[in-house]
């Protein structure tokens, strides 16, 4: 992290991939987009400037929440623009910035100097498979915020953070490791840009329409391993034989996959390799095939890396080290027949290396060239000039095969190295069919259509479906809804509808359906007209975050205070039961003030659920009132799953409390405070106040009322604002 008077800058490098990309941004907001990426990144080790900690108490208590995160402080003369921007001159062969999107002024340099520079110290050397820098601007991409990517389960549910009922767990059908990888990045940056998103679609639209290329195109890329890594691996010289095989196969697959591509050749199509970088990958392809053996070892010390024929004096070795002991065996008749001694045997120990043993009985035949080593009880060793001269041939041969070997495997490294940037540029190919594919596939195996997308601020959705509950259940079972913003100057809907009926799915599904969208997927619906957003916010739910010291309540406002401080007229807002987690007064207050915000100010496309039923009093030219259908019947309630038209008729809360197995002498109960109540209500009037002299119906005793709501009071979910609250609501109430 680097920072730049009001502004600040954030570089991120994954050394295994090679990825490297920076942004800047205004210094006010660094706490969320610190929050956003430490969730999207998940980095082991963070490096960041000291004063930036000391000034900003926020970020230093964001840092300290992160318990897998090693933060390594630095001091400010360590940022040093000058220093920086050598560096990076240095990692990309350049005589300006400029070519990597850079000025010469930008923050961003101070965040890449530093990361290059505890590379270089850490490895010794700059990396060369780091070789492209991508900068990241806010207005490339459609922006998520870190409640938004939790709240929407993009790439981690809710419960554990895994995959396991996520967006991306259904839509990713990918079949390498980098094609996972870049989908996920898709999905954390869906494109703002028109052309780009119909150009994505259009080729996910081909291989769609054409399910034997696909078929096939997920067959080879199913035999293609992680080039990516593989390369950082070459880049860093931590490649063994094993490695490069693994390379050579994956680029048989690629040409394969390449060869399929082009017989399928079309406008709209996935595309083919660059000629340029077909050529130079075939060169790598052949120098692979010749030098790699089939099965090789994974160590230096142990030979077997180089294929046969491809050194000759190797080959020579080779052959002296796996025929010695017929060289010998030759040698020992030889010596027989001399000698005229049929019982002569060459052994060998590590003392004295190969020696002819002679029994005591044939010492009298010893030849005169025979040298004495050992005298045993029953034997006698000899070795020989000859013999002496074998083990040294046979034993350098050894050694020597070997460090030819290494050598010989060192130099194909090498020359591998020369060349990352083709595999690189091979690996973004392969990545990029496989996302297309793992889309078409989805969309195939879904029922996905494809969206129309428009330069209209309106979103029409018929029959739209959320992906993730969708895949989770028996087909069929899920009930479609519709949604319709923008359009005749309607851009907030209002939602109402008992716990269980399908708000907070709704919801969600249409703020997933356009995520979708745009980055050029097919969506789950019968069709689609999307006007482009530029961000998605999704504030739904909360729970208490003790690290910082913030109760439910203060992370619900703070989620609140992001959205109307940052959305735009062309952002989709989702809320969700905003102003629950204080009083019943108060809640009111802030959900009806934060509608009336969202439809005056800031005119956004908003889907705005609430329990508030007098919420539906509001009156907006741009406000409709949607509710989720429930059917009555014979005292039974059944949730349709159904959006309507029009403000719910009840909440059915002592319904759902009766579903969830409460007594069933408390679900009477409550029915009958509930009647009291609802009667008291319409006496008093919603929302106006009463007049003072009028004085409420009186349904139980003061002290019993109070004393029943003292002893319901959960106190390890009651925070201090919330207490002071009741005992305000108290104090009015029964004085």
């Amino acid at each position: 992290s680097g920072v730049h008077r009001d502004k600040l800058s954030i570089a991120y490098a994954d050394l295994s991939t090679g990825e490297f990309f920076a942004s800047s941004f205004d210094a006010s907001q660094a706490v969320e987009i610190l929050k956003r990426e430490l969730l999207r990144l998940a980095p082991g080790e963070i490096l960041i400037q000291q004063s930036l900690l000391e000034d900003n108490d926020n970020i230093a208590r964001l840092l300290d929440e992160q318990t897998n995160l090693l933060v390594n402080r630095y001091p400010d003369w360590a940022f040093d623009i000058e220093n920086s921007a050598d560096l990076l001159k240095k990692q990309f062969s350049l005589m300006s910035l400029k070519g990597l999107g850079i000025n010469d002024d930008d923050p961003a340099i101070f965040a890449c100097g530093i990361i290059l520079e505890y590379i270089a110290d850490t490895s010794k050397s700059l990396l060369p498979h780091v070789r492209r820098l991508r900068i990241i601007k806010d207005d490339d991409f459609l922006l998520l915020d870190e409640s938004s990517l939790k709240n929407l389960e993009i790439t981690g549910n809710l419960q554990d953070g895994s995959k396991r009922y996520s967006l991306i767990e259904v839509l990713d059908q990918t079949r390498t490791a980098m094609g996972s990888r870049k989908l996920k990045s898709w999905l954390l940056h869906p494109l703002l840009d028109r052309g780009d998103i119909i150009s994505r679609q259009e080729r996910v639209e081909f291989l769609y329409h054409n399910q034997i290329l696909l078929s096939g195109i997920i067959e080879k890329l199913a035999s293609i391993l992680d080039i990516e890594r593989l390369t950082s691996r070459i880049g860093m010289d931590k490649a063994h034989a094993k490695n490069l095989l693994a390379v050579r196969n994956s680029l048989q697959s690629a040409f394969e996959l390449n060869k399929l591509l082009g017989e399928w050749k079309a406008d709209a199509g996935p595309g083919t390799l660059e000629p340029a970088t077909a050529e130079e990958a075939a060169t790598i392809l052949r120098l692979l095939n010749e030098s790699i053996d089939e099965d090789p070892s994974t160590l230096l010390t142990e030979g077997r890396m180089i294929k046969a024929g491809f050194n000759a004096e190797l080959d020579e070795l080779k052959n002296l080290k796996q025929h010695s002991k017929q060289i010998l065996t030759d040698y020992l008749e030889h010596e027989k027949e001399e000698s005229g001694i049929n019982s002569l045997k060459i052994r060998y120990n590590k003392i004295i290396g190969y020696f002819i043993e002679v029994t005591k009985t044939n010492l009298d035949l010893v030849p005169e060239h025979f040298i004495r080593r050992q005298s045993l009880v029953s034997a006698e060793r000899f070795t020989t000039d000859r013999l002496i001269e074998l083990e040294t041939n046979l034993n350098s041969a050894s050694d020597n095969a070997v460090e030819l070997e290494k050598k010989l495997f060192l130099e194909v490294r090498a020359e591998i190295k020369t060349k990352i940037e083709i595999l690189l540029s091979l690996s973004s190919y392969i990545s990029e069919i496989d996302c297309l594919a793992s889309l078409a596939a989805a969309a195939t195996r879904y029922g996905y259509v494809k969206p129309e997308i428009t330069d209209k601020n309106s979103c029409e959705i018929s029959g739209g479906r959320h992906p993730v509950v969708e895949a989770n259940i028996p087909s069929g079972e899920f009930v479609p809804n519709s949604l319709s913003l923008g359009s005749s100057d309607t851009t907030f809907a209002l939602i109402t509808g008992p716990n269980m009926a399908g708000k907070s799915t709704y919801l969600r599904q249409n703020a997933l359906i356009i995520l979708m969208a745009q980055i050029g997927s097919f969506i789950p619906a019968e069709s689609a007209q999307i006007g482009i957003v530029d961000r998605i916010f999704c504030r739904v739910g909360a729970s208490d975050n003790l690290a910082r010291g913030e109760s439910t309540f203060m992370v619900e406002m703070n989620e609140t205070a992001n959205i109307l401080n940052s959305a735009t007229a062309r952002s989709l807002v989702i809320m969700d039961e905003v102003g629950r987690g204080t009083g019943t007064n108060d809640g009111l207050a802030i959900a009806w003030a934060v509608s009336e915000y969202l439809l005056e100010r800031i005119k956004s496309k908003t889907l705005f659920a609430t329990h508030y039923h007098e919420l539906t009093l509001l009156e907006h030219s741009a406000l409709k009132n949607l509710s989720l259908d429930v059917r009555e019947n014979n005292s039974e309630i059944v949730f349709l799953k159904r959006i309507k038209k029009g403000p719910a008729d009840a909440s059915y809360g002592i319904h759902v409390a009766g579903l969830a197995g409460l007594p069933e002498e408390v679900i009477m109960r409550a029915e009958e405070i509930q009647n009291s109540l609802e009667d008291r209500e319409q006496k008093r009037g919603i929302p106006q106040a009463e007049p003072k002299e009028k004085k409420p119906v009186e349904l139980f005793r003061a002290e019993d009322m109070l004393k029943s709501e003292v002893l319901g009071l959960d106190l390890n979910n009651c925070t201090p604002l919330q207490a002071l609250n009741l005992i305000s609501e108290w104090k009015s109430k029964y004085k």
